[in-house]
């Protein structure tokens, strides 16, 4: 066996470039496969963790007439009072949510208003930077404070840290002035490099503030954080129930955020194999490579082959050892191009700020691929070398 390899090397070795330009295109072809793959499960993760950035792994209350576009602010306070007393929660915070615009140093910008509770911290991811989180006071007292994202504060200041300066915010009922208290994290890089300024600027206001700046009581929905225990479902029947019974009307609906996370999650997932399934096409055409080159090798060792035929080698080693070639070039390629893949990886990550992890499973099932690629197609070539009669091979220049 191992004498095989030896002549497999040796063999490959005769025409270099040749080899290597092979090598390179499986390399090229494993490259993509990898790649793709770490892109669709750095993708998974990012909106994952923005999904739970946003709550979205408990429930959802509204009106079934509602839409985060369309909302008639019909949620009121009775309602929370429901939503919070249903075993299991641990949380329940109203949330308004409303576009307008801003004027910081002189600059008018598009804004979206979150109006949240004090307990935010609880239910939506709000990592504050500088400053304080609002304070059951501040909600009491329709405090005119806010937080803003820390990329609102570099884009006017040119610095993370502006609290204590004021914004003066428009949400249809005149111009109001609001503090600046805090400035929160913000949002994944990824979502900031892709979006630009197509996304509008987050300022987060205490929910009974933003009713006086609309200028109508009421909230958008109702965002429940559930004990890890309670069913999500279960809850969300219960609380729908409940509203029901104390408005008289079966307008409420319970979503179930967790499973929209994880159709979505699915739905990367489908996407991620479909572009992998179109990357693996450049490996099968490297594989026709692989069958060219074998083949043409054939050709230029016909005289060789016979020679080794007519000293008594059998059809079995003849197959092997072109066998062995193409599976060589599969390797080298496969080898090549997880290093390829990798590096570019680690280029990737540290210029978009965005992770980009090789996984074991996408690693071993590209190389395993390029390996299969190289034995299917360089079996013609290796039955066509091990069935050259000795006497029509030597008779061949």
């Amino acid at each position: 066996m191992f004498k095989y390899l030896i002549c497999a090397l040796r063999n490959l070795s005769r025409k270099k470039f040749r080899s290597v330009l092979t090598i390179c295109g499986i390399a090229i072809g494993v490259t993509s496969v990898i790649i793709i793959n770490a892109i669709g499960m750095g993708g998974r993760e990012v909106v994952a963790a923005q999904l739970d950035g946003l709550g979205l792994n408990g429930l959802n209350i509204h009106t079934k007439s509602d839409s985060v576009i369309t909302s008639t602010s019909s949620m009121v306070n009775e309602d929370l009072h429901v939503c919070s007393s249903v075993a299991g929660v641990e949380a329940a915070m109203p949330i308004i949510m409303q576009f307008g615009s801003s004027i910081m140093r002189g600059e008018t910008d598009n804004v979206l208003v979150w109006g949240i509770g004090s307990n935010a911290s609880k239910i939506i991811s709000l990592s504050v930077l500088h400053g304080r989180m609002f304070t059951q006071s501040d909600v009491v007292s329709h405090a005119m404070v806010c937080l803003v994202d820390e990329s609102f504060a570099k884009s006017t200041y040119k610095r993370s840290n502006i609290t204590g300066t004021s914004i003066t915010v428009y949400l249809g009922n005149g111009y109001q002035q609001l503090r600046v208290e805090g400035v929160v994290e913000q949002g994944s890089s990824l979502l900031s490099n892709l979006a630009g300024s197509y996304m509008p600027n987050f300022i987060y206001v205490p929910y009974t503030t933003v009713e006086d700046l609309k200028g109508k009581k009421g909230y958008d929905q109702i965002a429940v954080r559930m004990a890890p225990n309670y069913s999500l479902d279960t809850a969300g029947k219960r609380i729908t129930a409940l509203l029901a019974k104390l408005h008289g009307s079966d307008n409420y609906q319970a979503d179930n955020m967790l499973k929209q996370k994880q159709r979505m999650d699915n739905m990367l997932s489908i996407i991620t194999l479909i572009i992998s399934a179109i990357g693996a096409i450049s490996l099968i055409v490297a594989g026709l490579s692989i069958m060219t080159v074998m083949t043409v090798s054939v050709n230029e060792r016909t005289k060789e082959i016979g020679i080794k035929k007519a000293i008594g080698a059998k059809k079995g080693v003849i197959l092997l050892e072109f066998l062995y070639e193409a599976l060589f070039i599969s390797l080298f390629g496969a080898a090549a191009g997880v290093a390829a893949a990798a590096l570019c990886t680690l280029v990737a990550s540290k210029l978009l700020n965005f992770s980009l992890s090789l996984t074991a499973t996408g690693v071993f099932s590209a190389a395993g691929f390029a390996a299969l690629i190289g034995i299917t197609f360089g079996v013609y070539p290796a039955i066509k070398a091990s069935r050259l009669r000795p006497v029509d091979a030597l008779r061949r220049e």
